[in-house]
């Protein structure tokens, strides 16, 4: 009777208003999306509390695709209310734009930069507990020929969270690439150069903050191959990082280490013999760009493989293998293996839908814990009337871990329906 009456309120407000309005050589539109969801376990942890909420999602887009820059922005707020865990209830901001140099326009020159504020509110797999959190972002990438053979570029990332639980954290990730075509028969070579600043409140196990600075260099080849479809390119290079005495138990307050990459940027399979399946590939060898307390490095595999297999023309087969290197909400080391299959079916032309299944493999460094999780995902998506469209959706996380609190299932069925005015 609850979760009706969450579909009937919510629904209510999704009544029509205003179309597409010009502005500034671009245009202004309007949605709105009203879910209701079941939870059955909302904090994520061992002793599980089941409860229904809706959420009302009022967002205000704007375009403009004209001159020599395209601009977007949109912002937009959750109303998130819950039907017993009253005190859960949120309203979370949330607003991004981007401009960036249109293609047609630019010749020598293309770049972009992006700004985003986001609030959430959700369960945390790193410290089974619910999480509300500010983060802001920036992004700036800019690319310039100079000349013939010759190329530079310029990409910055900077995250600033705050957390009510666990630690507050601040990232900062620069690559300057200089790039020379044609260099020892057909080859490109490029010389890399990164500076990461790391940086936490310390709510962790050591309660000591991050303070970490990382410089490295890289010089590396690429050759394009297939008719330029296919691009490798592998590196080598020299890692430094500078860190706190705090941060770890035997106090090192340096490290440094070779850098090796390998990549494959397009089908690895070769289109003759696999026409109809999307291949990617890379692999990577190195201690952590951020690591955590009590992790005083060690080297570690990362790397990715997909695959996309056109198996009818509308179906659609995925696959892929990740292993990567994070930095967890109380300040650790996490390296993560996950596999993942799924399946995309366009059902008749206004309805698809998707299946997936996967395992997930969390390690924490600096801790004894590891986690390890099967996850399932399915969902329906059916646009009607132009301008609506309904989806409904359901997820399952199913975690096994050496932390006893860790070891839990969760059940996420969602049906929503969305109205773009």
């Amino acid at each position: 009777m609850k979760t009706l009456k969450i579909v009937l309120g919510l629904s209510a407000l999704t009544s029509p208003a205003l179309a597409g309005i010009p502005f500034a050589r671009g245009e202004i539109d309007f949605t709105a999306v009203a879910t209701a969801t079941y939870d059955s376990n909302v904090f994520g942890r061992r002793d599980a509390t089941e409860d229904f909420y809706g959420t009302l999602a009022p967002r205000v887009l704007f375009a403009r695709r004209a001159g020599q820059i395209d601009a977007e922005a949109s912002a937009g707020i959750s109303f998130i209310r819950y039907a017993d865990q009253t005190q859960l209830k949120a309203d979370n901001v949330d607003a991004v734009a981007m401009l960036r140099t249109n293609a047609a326009e630019a010749r020598n020159f293309s770049g972009s930069v992006s700004a985003a504020y986001r609030e959430s509110s959700d369960a945390s797999s790193d410290i089974n507990a619910r999480i509300k959190a500010k983060a802001a972002t920036f992004s700036g990438q800019g690319a310039l020929v100079t000349g013939p053979r010759t190329d530079v570029a310029l990409n910055v990332d900077y995250t600033d969270t705050e957390r009510d639980v666990a630690s507050d954290q601040q990232l900062l990730a620069t690559v300057f690439r200089f790039g020379y075509k044609d260099f020892l028969v057909g080859n490109n070579l490029h010389l890399i150069g990164n500076y990461d600043e790391t940086r936490s409140s310390g709510r962790n196990l050591r309660g000591a903050g991050l303070n970490q600075k990382s410089y490295s260099v890289a010089a590396g080849l690429s050759r394009a191959f297939y008719h330029d479809l296919i691009r490798a390119q592998v590196s080598y290079g020299y890692r430094v990082l500078n860190r706190s005495r705090s941060e770890t138990s035997t106090g090192v307050t340096r490290q440094s280490g070779p850098v090796f990459t390998a990549s494959i940027d397009g089908p690895f399979l070769p289109p003759r013999y696999f026409p109809k399946i999307k291949s990617k590939f890379e692999l990577s060898y190195q201690e952590s760009s951020t690591p955590g307390v009590n992790d005083t490095g060690n080297k570690t595999l990362a790397g990715l493989l997909s695959l996309g297999w056109q198996a009818r023309p509308n179906t659609v087969v995925r696959f892929s293998a990740i292993r990567s290197q994070r930095l967890s909400v109380d300040d650790l080391t996490v390296v993560s293996s996950s596999l993942l299959l799924g399946l995309e079916q366009t059902i008749r032309y206004n309805l698809t839908g998707s299946v997936s299944a996967g395992y997930n493999w969390d390690t924490f460094r600096g801790v004894n814990r590891s986690d390890e999780t099967i996850l399932f995902n399915a969902g329906l998506n059916y646009l009607f009337a132009r301008t609506w469209t309904a989806t409904a959706s359901y997820r399952l996380s199913s975690a096994t871990s050496t932390l006893r609190q860790a070891n839990y299932d969760r059940h996420l069925v969602s049906l929503s329906l969305a109205h773009r005015f």
